[in-house]
């Protein structure tokens, strides 16, 4: 976070401040808690009310649905990427253990589907913490190849795992959809399962909502802005940045747990490289290290996907190319460039007039 919405004079009670009158861990103005609560209300509201228009559409209400799921995990990771600066590559890793936990839970051992959510969500945080109990201590690279290894382990681990209910290559199918007072969800009617999907969409706006701009937030954006000095005031980097890695995969995990019951069918696949990809390509898209941006890049990415179907076999070399424009056109995502056309217009209306512009008026 070092985007500074207002280029101004520095006060002489700021002029000690690092970083010229912004503290680490100090919200710039164009990440305001207005901005922020308004986005973030206001996208919940349209997707409250997007069934009312496009509710007799399965495809589509299937599209929302995914995109939220997505939208959900994207938040998550980037609470590590964007905020905390911890470079976890793993995290579509704790996405399939949430999945694989509520699934064989659900159909090997009976548990209501419900409670697999709450299962998912908590193999989500456990691994997730005990990956980053060694992995934190390290630092930079060194920190993303540990959690690139355990990504690239994890799927052989769940091919072979048969014996303890894996379902090896095949996954696990079908798996037991949800119910409420005798009524079972089915694809045929995606109303439910979209408003399900909201409430865990929000449940993941709520938790990063307020894990940024919390005391706790300040804390970890502290350290990824400046290290040195927020250890000076006694933050810890490693507990910190532990509580924060739990955090993101409890969020992940739980979204992981819903997408097995969604799609009823989980397996190695979900581990896929173009997996991987498209979760980059939504944080990029939207913004690293501005919320809601990655949400909003999971809607675009998903419906982008299924819009380039009919160009399957080019489909990856378009999104690499999508990549490769946001680096260089917009490398802070969409949220960034509207940042950046909010200063402009600031910058353009506090200019004084020049002698030429009193001219041309007169």
């Amino acid at each position: 976070m070092s985007i500074v919405a207002d280029q101004g004079t520095t006060s002489r009670a700021d002029a000690g401040k690092p970083g010229g009158g912004r503290l680490p861990g100090d919200r710039p103005k164009a990440l305001s808690l207005n901005r922020q609560t308004g986005m973030t209300i206001g996208l919940v509201v349209i997707l409250a009310l997007l069934p009312l228009v496009v509710g007799d559409s399965n495809y589509t209400m299937r599209l929302l649905v995914v995109s939220m799921i997505w939208g959900g995990v994207s938040l998550a990771w980037d609470l590590l990427l964007g905020y905390a600066g911890v470079f976890n590559l793993g995290q579509v890793g704790f996405f399939a253990l949430g999945a694989y936990a509520s699934a064989m839970l659900s159909e090997n051992a009976g548990l209501n589907p419900w409670w697999g959510l709450l299962a998912g969500a908590a193999a989500g945080a456990v691994v997730a913490v005990l990956l980053g109990i060694p992995s934190l201590r390290l630092a930079g690279i060194y920190v993303a190849l540990l959690t690139l290894a355990f990504y690239e382990v994890l799927s052989p681990l769940l091919t072979v795992g048969e014996a303890i209910g894996t379902g090896g290559k095949r996954g696990i199918s079908p798996i037991t959809p949800y119910t409420i007072g005798g009524y079972t969800f089915t694809g045929s009617n995606q109303i439910p399962w979209y408003y399900v999907a909201l409430g865990l969409f929000v449940v993941c706006l709520i938790v990063c909502y307020f894990a940024i701009n919390s005391r706790f937030g300040a804390s970890f954006i502290a350290l990824h802005d400046s290290e040195s000095f927020a250890q000076s005031l006694g933050i810890s980097r490693y507990k910190v940045s532990l509580m924060i890695v739990g955090v993101s995969g409890l969020l992940t995990g739980l979204m992981g747990a819903f997408y097995a019951h969604y799609t009823a069918v989980v397996s190695p696949r979900v581990l896929g490289l173009e997996v991987f990809i498209y979760l980059v390509i939504m944080v990029l898209l939207g913004g690293v290290g501005k919320f809601p941006g990655p949400a909003i890049g999971a809607f675009i990415v998903i419906f982008l996907s299924d819009w380039l179907r009919e160009f399957e076999n080019y489909r990856m070399l378009i999104f690499g190319a999508l990549v490769v424009v946001i680096v260089m056109v917009a490398p802070r995502g969409i949220m960034g460039a509207v940042d950046s056309a909010q200063q402009f217009v600031r910058r353009r209306r506090a200019s004084p007039a020049t002698p030429t512009d009193v001219g041309r008026s007169s």
